[in-house]
């Protein structure tokens, strides 16, 4: 007798009643491609070196100014 993939009885699960669900009905956004290490684009974030001089330029202020109340 030849070997059969086919089963005879019946499937064990009963027939899904909705579609599969897929992720790809969800996702609203796709993610940004990786960029190559060499890539020399300016970067899509807004920069940062103004709040890095602001928060570097805070305590001199702030020491200036309660010097000058002092004195």
């Amino acid at each position: 007798m030849p070997i059969c993939r086919h089963s005879i009885t019946s499937p064990s699960r009963p027939p899904r009643e909705q579609p599969i669900v897929r992720l790809s009905h969800y996702v609203v956004r796709r993610r940004a491609a990786p960029r190559a290490a060499n890539d020399n684009r300016r970067s899509r974030l807004p920069p940062v070196w103004p709040w890095a001089m602001a928060a570097a330029a805070a305590p001199a202020v702030t020491a200036a100014l309660i010097l000058t109340r002092l004195i």
